[in-house]
């Protein structure tokens, strides 16, 4: 086999090597290498066949601890869109498009955005617990049930995590004139 070696920054050596040795291990496959040796102070030394291969690797790990990277490990985020519309009003009753259906909630975009799809809508989450009066034990099956793609849902405000809680219980107990009652935590799903 062909030897080459490159030195890294030593506090780089934890990004090369990664949780459990996955990372060091992913590039010895997917470079086809004999082996991979990094030292403590930061020596990289590769094996392998294929001559033109230890570049790549060297190109590659030097991307991987520059924060760079090619569609593998850790990279930068992509910015998501923020909502720009205007900002709902709590206590207000709105009509929203379900966009996921969890064990914990559901997720509904209740302020659209933009018609070109360049921003997003505002989503929230109307908690398990806020779906209806009685208790929803499993979530996916009453809404499956239900067999609606909108649903009408009360803006409760901003959680103390700072996700938008929406609440069908709430649309319910006011159709039925009786006020909601004050419930400003929910548990919030992380």
């Amino acid at each position: 086999p062909k030897l080459a070696t490159f030195t890294i920054a030593p506090d780089s050596i934890g990004k090369v090597i990664g949780p459990g040795g996955k990372q060091i291990r992913a590039i010895i496959e997917d470079f086809k290498l004999e082996n991979m040796n990094i030292d403590d102070d930061g020596n990289v030394q590769i094996s392998s066949f294929e001559a033109d291969k230890l570049a790549e690797v060297e190109e590659f790990v030097k991307l991987l601890i520059g924060g760079g990277s090619k569609g593998r490990g850790p990279g930068k985020k992509e910015e998501r869109p923020e909502y720009i519309g205007p900002e709902p009003v709590e206590g207000e009753i709105y009509k929203g498009k379900i966009t996921g259906v969890h064990p914990f909630g559901v997720f509904v975009e209740f302020m659209p955005g933009a018609e070109d799809g360049s921003t997003p809508g505002l989503e929230g989450l109307c908690h398990v617990s806020e779906l209806a009066r009685e208790r929803v034990r499993n979530c996916e099956g009453f809404m499956k049930s239900m067999n609606v793609e909108e649903l009408e849902v009360m803006y409760l405000g901003i959680n103390d995590a700072g996700k938008r809680q929406l609440s069908r219980k709430a649309v319910l107990e006011a159709r039925d004139g009786k006020t909601p009652s004050a419930r400003k935590n929910i548990p919030s799903i992380p």
